[in-house]
């Protein structure tokens, strides 16, 4: 039911927070592709009248409601992006867009936030996982979604489907054992590059399974999977495609070839860096006006609004990232319900994943992924995506405690 003195019960920092962002992009996208007279801005200004309906439709939307309808989004999910492989539209190698008339979107930013409801409507169903079927279950649910986007090829984003895994898995709290088995096998893959490291946390695990008198089955799962991820590596290499490997090579030496794979790096480096502490100044960014940084509008939006605004405005926007997590994350805990707590902590996992690796590649510290920016990139997908996760953390702020008339 619409009732207009809901709003009173409303999260006022979320709409601080989101609207602060929003805007934000706004000058931001103006500065890095004002060159394209309009375009982008125009584009996402429809795409914001869009997500601004949709927005209003999931607030007053009864969360609780996406409980029942989560099968036929994670079906409509997968037939999406099914879909995509077979007959969606490519750009810069990449086939990710699915047109529908003069418009097109790409059905894998708004899986990210099916794979949210999706996974809450599993976790609220079965609190504990206590047999390998439910496992094995969970995994082909978030597998499926996860090769189908890698596919594409689409790194970043089925990047994400783990980090919404992992993060409900721990507000869940449904099984510490799947949850070590997810996360120990990334310390792997991360430390198996250099030998001597990766023995030594292969000891290290063997150590902790010893104090903590670990079953027999957890030697095999835990130490094996960790022991075969290790030596499946460099197969795993073999399998991403080349632009994938020299983005790896290059954010560990994006010197050795600065012209090429190193490039995006190195520029994004130097822009922000240039912003000093107070920045260059609205339209004043010699990297972003003189189009240094391929993509500066999208994936690194962050490069141009460190070159302009400097460290004020970048710890600004970083701050108001912080806010719209934190406010999710209190919802996660004032919810009234398990279906709420967990859509709530969904959502909070994702935006922080995404500010990460986002910020994170645009600084030099993680390798360049098709990650954007929530709120601040230009893409009328993700903005609306965004919108609907606002959206229904409303919902969910405006049923934390009953409305008396």
């Amino acid at each position: 039911m619409i009732n207009l003195r809901m709003l009173k019960l409303s999260d006022p920092l979320l709409w601080l927070s989101g609207g602060g962002l929003v805007l934000i992009s706004f000058f931001a996208i103006f500065s890095s592709s004002h060159a394209a007279q309009f375009v982008y801005v125009q584009r996402q200004s429809l795409a914001l009248v869009v997500g601004l309906a949709a927005l209003a439709i999931f607030a007053y939307l009864d969360y609780r409601q996406l409980k029942p309808a989560a099968p036929y989004f994670y079906g409509l999910m997968i037939l999406l992006l099914t879909v995509i492989l077979f007959g969606g539209s490519s750009a810069q190698g990449a086939q990710r867009w699915l047109a529908v008339g003069p418009f097109s979107f790409q059905p894998s930013e708004i899986s990210k936030l099916i794979m949210v409801v999706s996974l809450a409507a599993f976790f609220t169903a079965k609190r504990k996982l206590e047999n390998w079927w439910d496992i094995a279950l969970l995994l082909v649910m978030v597998g499926l979604p996860f090769l189908l986007i890698f596919k594409q090829p689409d790194l970043g984003t089925a990047l994400v489907f783990i980090a919404i895994l992992v993060g409900m898995l721990t507000a869940a709290w449904s099984s510490p054992k799947l949850l070590i088995l997810l996360v120990t096998p990334m310390f792997s893959l991360l430390l198996r590059p250099v030998l001597w490291l990766w023995v030594l946390y292969i000891l290290s695990l063997v150590l902790i399974l010893f104090l903590l008198r670990a079953s027999f089955w957890d030697w095999v799962l835990i130490l094996g999977l960790n022991i075969i991820v290790g030596i499946a590596l460099p197969f795993i290499w073999a399998m991403l495609k080349g632009y994938q490997q020299q983005r790896i090579v290059a954010f560990l030496n994006p010197e050795a070839d600065p012209y090429g794979a190193g490039y995006h790096s190195l520029q994004s480096k130097i822009a922000i860096g240039s912003g000093g502490f107070f920045g260059k100044g609205f339209l004043r960014g010699t990297q972003t006006q003189l189009q240094f940084i391929p993509e500066q509008h999208s994936d690194f939006i962050f490069s141009a609004l460190g070159e302009e605004f400097g460290f004020i405005g970048a710890a600004f926007s970083l701050g108001l990232f912080a806010v719209f997590v934190w406010r999710a994350y209190v919802l996660a805990w004032q919810a009234p319900d398990f279906f709420g707590s967990l859509l709530a902590a969904g959502i909070a996992a994702m935006m922080s994943f995404h500010v990460f690796a986002n910020v994170g590649m645009t600084l030099g510290l993680l390798p360049v992924v098709g990650i954007p920016l929530p709120f601040l990139s230009y893409g009328g997908s993700s903005l609306l995506m965004n919108l609907i996760a606002l959206g229904i953390l409303q919902s969910l702020a405006m049923r934390r405690q009953k409305l008396i008339f």
